[in-house]
């Protein structure tokens, strides 16, 4: 951000290389200076989200902010520094998926009965694949907009008859939209349906399914999903 770099190192102290969510926090003051000195507002808001770390400051912890953030400001003036928005438009381009501002939901999609995650396209549908929370895997990662629409990558879920794939995007497709309510996943146009995880004797498949209840209330352990957060 100021002509410097970032090498990843064999064996680093440092870090821990496609780590999807902090594995502890020891001190959380460096945190918040870290986060509040670097991030963006929506930034900030899914740092705070991801370690559960409180963005509360008393009055000490405040001024201290303040005074490194008047030198940090003075610092990208005579240096000519970048924010950190530069850095993920300009150098991690490849490598970090940030969700859009109309996300109400992004992570992984975990299927309450395998455990596993919806992976990628296939012939007999999009299969699933091994969820490890604590990594971040760009690949598996998904966005639900606010609309309902399921984004990976540019393409969207949509049902193909009994399979589902992730396909172009359409503005506004009724079969691009779908309700996530009580962990059931359940196209727009065909609310009867919900996305379940199918046993295919070989590998495990999200499919979509008429939706099953047991006694009259809860569908299927098969047709719940819910997202692993960062």
């Amino acid at each position: 951000m100021c002509g410097g770099a970032v090498r990843i190192v064999t064996c680093s102290r440092v870090s821990v290389r496609g780590a999807q969510r902090a594995l502890s926090i020891s001190d959380d003051h460096d945190f918040r200076h870290l986060v509040e000195l670097t991030l963006t507002d929506r930034l900030r808001r899914l740092a705070y989200q991801q370690t559960a770390v409180s963005d509360t400051m008393n009055s000490q912890e405040s001024d201290s902010l303040m005074v490194r953030r008047n030198y940090l400001r003075h610092q990208h003036d005579e240096a000519g520094c970048q924010p950190f928005s530069w850095y993920l438009s300009n150098v991690a381009t490849s490598d970090v998926v940030q969700p859009s501002k109309d996300a109400e939901h992004f992570g992984k999609l975990r299927s309450a009965s395998s455990g596993l995650c919806l992976g990628g396209n296939s012939e007999q549908g999009i299969a699933l694949a091994a969820c490890r929370d604590h990594l971040y895997e760009r690949e598996l990662l998904v966005e639900m907009t606010v609309k309902g629409a399921l984004v990976r990558g540019g393409s969207c879920l949509e049902p193909t008859d009994a399979a589902v794939a992730f396909v172009a995007c359409e503005v506004d497709s009724p079969r691009q939209h779908w309700w996530l309510v009580d962990g059931r996943l359940s196209p727009m146009f065909a609310p009867r349906k919900c996305l379940a995880d199918s046993d295919d004797h070989t590998r495990r498949l999200a499919k979509l399914e008429d939706c099953v209840t047991a006694d009259g209330r809860e569908s299927a352990p098969t047709q719940h999903w819910n997202f692993i957060k960062f």
